[in-house]
């Protein structure tokens, strides 16, 4: 540092205009040299860069010794030092200029307005009783308001979140600050104004981060977050003080932002978890507590930068919408596995009308109103035979319907015990009933939005059909231990083999539940009514169940094919299905032939002689033709298996019959 120290000869010292004149010529030299010059008075420790506010609060005395200085002991620091000390005792000394002393004040003074009001920062200053003075162009852009509304207002009235006040009070710089005003974060900078050791008032300077390279897209990115999120957001500043609450928070606990901003948490929520967090910077996480009359869970997390403790940030949710949010992400997850275990047991599953096999007349009737069907959200009841395709073609209206892309579940009503019935159809809460540990929501929850198709309607208890005709009319049910009345969109599909209009005349069916059903009807005709479309279901059967088996049969004989033309299959599409997969595992060629079909199908091996012919004159007992039956198989096959195989039952089966009729195996061996 290289330093040279004078006397002041000025007549009354340096006073404002000599003041004047100091500086500007400090600015003259350090744009000669490049070089900051300091003054200080003998008797005080700490040099200050020379400007107005320093040389006026030194208040140098005629003939009293000031020190001029610069920060290194360079040519350039020499000369600067040296010039200004000459200045002061030659020039300032012997002639001060009054005239141009004038002007250069007034040029300062201009400097001084344009300089203060067109500064890229946000600078308001207010006096000791918190009255706003002044205020430049960018801090009442950010407050969006004019001088003439701000002046003399109380600056918590302009600026709900300022802590200018506290720093009169406090008489303490703060620095580095961050701050909310209206939507913006900004960084702040306060201080105390002093003159004469004598508090005046305070000053803020601060800019909006949003305006710093890189922060404004993350800064709007952040205030898109906290003002779409649902969540009840707020923020406490490390004095205590609420600097931010998004919309969430205002709208639930119907508060305004004026309201609450700037209000210290001690005297908003004395006994809060903020105040908690706040006191004991230790996070609080999933708290469960009531607030005006609803359960809040909340956490709570104290801020730290660079280890420096900044406030606290509380984040809420209403018990109830969390609740809601499980319920219906539970009823996601059940509807996932009940497609995931469709998917798994490999169910065939029919795309459209077009995958359905036949050219009777009959059918194709029935295909067109199944057309229709598809194009209305009527219910359907399709009635047929067991086996004849009833959830084929209802899986056809489905597919082909406005709803192929929503559930279809398939509800079998007499596979279902009675007193289970009810808890498959609308499901169940938890603790409803002994077991029932956790909620399950019923087929009707999993089918909303889709089709639901049930099975064997004519077999549903009277209990049942009650609650069913409820859904259909009023599109609403109960779960078993609910309170709450679900309401529900499903297209219901019925079917049965049952002949209705008899089971409401003996009370096994209600006449009302019927007519409901009974919208759009479709009758499917039996296979034995279809034998032209036997070869049909052969060769698509064949070519299934090799794929299927693995197996590489080319076609039947004719003889063969002849055969089930023959046959009056009781079983419908069903019985014929397993017939072929029955065939294809026997066959030993790549066709095939009447030897791999059932005997009661090909009927070769019986005579009329034989004890298994039925004399319509003398007519034995179901037992007794069952006898012969087991019999001549085993004559045939010789074992269980195989004589198992023939009359389509298990091996176990035949066993258990061959003890009960006393037949004995050894002897067809």
């Amino acid at each position: 540092m290289y330093k040279n120290s004078i006397t002041v000869h000025i007549k009354n010292g340096i006073h404002t205009r000599v003041a004047a004149m100091i500086v500007h010529k400090a600015s003259e030299l350090k744009n000669k040299y490049g070089v900051e010059l300091y003054i200080k008075r003998i008797d005080n420790n700490n040099p200050l860069a020379i400007s107005m506010l320093a040389l006026i609060s030194l208040k140098v005395k005629e003939n009293e010794m000031i020190e001029i200085s610069a920060l290194d002991n360079s040519s350039k620091s020499k000369n600067a030092v040296l010039d200004l000390c000459k200045f002061i005792n030659i020039e300032l000394s012997t002639n001060p200029n009054s005239s141009k002393l004038d002007d250069i004040i007034q040029e300062n003074t201009i400097t001084y307005e344009q300089i203060f009001s067109n500064l890229p920062i946000g600078i308001i200053v207010i006096d000791i009783d918190g009255k706003v003075a002044m205020a430049n162009k960018y801090c009442l852009k950010i407050i969006d308001k004019s001088f003439k509304y701000v002046v003399g207002k109380n600056i918590t009235e302009i600026v709900p979140s300022s802590r200018l006040v506290d720093t009169i009070k406090g008489g303490v710089c703060q620095r580095g600050v961050t701050q909310h005003i209206n939507d913006k974060i900004v960084i702040t900078n306060r201080s105390p104004i002093y003159y004469n050791n004598k508090l005046l008032g305070a000053i803020g300077v601060f800019q909006d981060i949003s305006e710093v390279i890189g922060i404004k897209e993350l800064n709007e990115k952040f205030k898109k977050i906290l003002e779409a999120s649902h969540d009840l957001i707020c923020f406490v500043d490390e004095n205590g003080k609420i600097s931010y609450v998004n919309p969430s928070y205002q709208k639930h606990f119907s508060i305004d932002y004026k309201d609450i901003v700037g209000k210290s948490i001690e005297n908003i929520s004395p006994n809060g978890l903020r105040m908690d967090v706040f006191n004991s910077k230790k996070p609080k996480e999933n708290i469960i507590y009531s607030k005006d009359n609803l359960d809040i869970i909340s956490t709570v997390e104290p801020i730290f930068i660079d280890n420096i403790f900044k406030g606290v940030i509380s984040m809420s949710k209403p018990v109830d919408e969390l609740k809601d949010l499980a319920l219906k992400l539970k009823e996601s997850e059940e509807k996932i596995n009940y497609y995931k275990n469709l998917l798994d047991s490999h169910l065939p599953l029919s795309n459209s009308f077009k995958s359905i096999i036949g050219y009777n007349t009959s059918l194709k009737d029935c295909l067109v109103i199944a057309k229709k069907a598809s194009e209305s959200t009527s219910t359907v009841l399709i009635r047929g035979e067991s086996g004849t395709g009833k959830e084929v073609i209802s899986k056809a209206i489905h597919q082909n319907s406005s709803r192929k892309d929503l559930p279809f579940v398939r509800v079998n009503c007499a596979a279902i015990p009675e007193n289970l019935l009810e808890s498959e159809l609308f499901g169940y809460e938890k603790g409803s009933f002994t077991g029932a540990i956790k909620r399950k929501p019923g087929k009707f929850n999993i089918a909303d939005k889709g089709t639901i198709f049930l099975d064997e309607i004519g077999d549903l208890p009277i209990s049942m059909q009650v609650k069913l005709l409820r859904v259909l009319q009023e599109k609403e049910f109960e779960s078993i231990g609910g309170i709450k009345t679900q309401k529900v969109d499903v297209r219901i599909i019925a079917a049965t083999n049952r002949n209705l209009e008899e089971m409401i005349k003996k009370g096994q069916f209600r006449e009302d539940l019927y007519y409901r059903l009974n919208v759009l009807s479709i009758s499917l005709p039996l296979l034995k009514n279809r034998k032209e479309d036997i070869n049909l279901f052969v060769e698509h059967f064949i070519k299934k169940i090799n794929l299927k088996l693995n197996k590489n049969i080319s076609g039947i004989h004719k003889n063969a094919l002849y055969k089930l033309q023959q046959y009056d299959w009781p079983g419908n599409i069903r019985e014929l299905e397993n017939i072929i997969e029955r065939a294809i595992n026997l066959c030993e060629g790549s066709n095939i032939t009447c030897k791999d079909l059932p005997f009661y199908i090909t009927n070769n091996d019986i005579s009329e002689n034989d004890s298994a012919h039925i004399n319509s004159h003398n007519i034995k007992t179901l037992d007794e033709y069952e006898k012969d039956i087991i019999t001549i198989a085993m004559k045939k096959y010789k074992t269980f298996n195989k004589a198992g195989k023939a009359l389509g039952v298990t091996h176990r089966t035949i066993s258990l019959k061959c003890k009960k009729y006393n037949i004995t195996p050894d002897i067809y061996k």
